[in-house]
């Protein structure tokens, strides 16, 4: 797939939260600077989730954690990652399974690599560099505030809680 064509939305981490059906943590996007400021919600692993956590409230460990190896490794081989995008979704046993990439820069040529989305949006924030969604991913499964709005949520929060469950097995960790 030519992920350098697609049209892609900057987003920023809006928040963490558990699903209180799973116990599952999820990572709440929203959209930078957008009028829609549409949200997109992705299930992601307990380890992932306390690394974006401890990265946003600050918190310094005194031995490198495995995205901040990570960050290490790609300084010390003259690479740079100049950002991250979720760029497709699919569904598998009918749950959907977002798929991310990282771009890296490496002798003056960008390098696309695989990964989870909970591992690019670790690392993003660690490198400070921009976390983007492939338009048609927002657009199919994000939420805009005005429709939470619409449905009497004053919160983007309150979407977490109001999901039904079957929406909710859809998505894999």
């Amino acid at each position: 797939m030519d992920t350098e064509k697609q049209t892609k939305t900057e987003v920023k981490v809006h928040f963490l939260s558990i699903d209180r059906g799973t116990g599952a943590p999820i990572v709440v996007l929203k959209e930078k600077e957008d009028s829609l400021n549409r949200i997109l919600l992705i299930w992601i692993g307990e380890s992932e989730a306390a690394a974006i956590q401890m990265h946003l409230e600050n918190v310094e460990l005194p031995r490198p954690m495995t995205h901040d190896l990570l960050k290490n490794m790609i300084q010390t081989l003259a690479a740079k990652v100049i950002n991250v995008c979720v760029h497709s979704v699919e569904q598998l046993n009918n749950r959907w399974t977002f798929y991310a990439h990282i771009t890296l820069e490496v002798n003056d040529k960008p390098i696309e690599v695989d990964c989870r989305p909970s591992d690019a949006i670790a690392l993003a924030l660690r490198c400070d560099v921009p976390i983007y969604i492939a338009e048609n991913v927002i657009a199919d499964h994000g939420f805009s505030e005005q429709e939470l709005e619409q449905g009497e949520q004053h919160d983007p929060k309150d979407v977490l809680e109001n999901l039904d469950d079957d929406t909710l097995k859809q998505y894999t960790v």
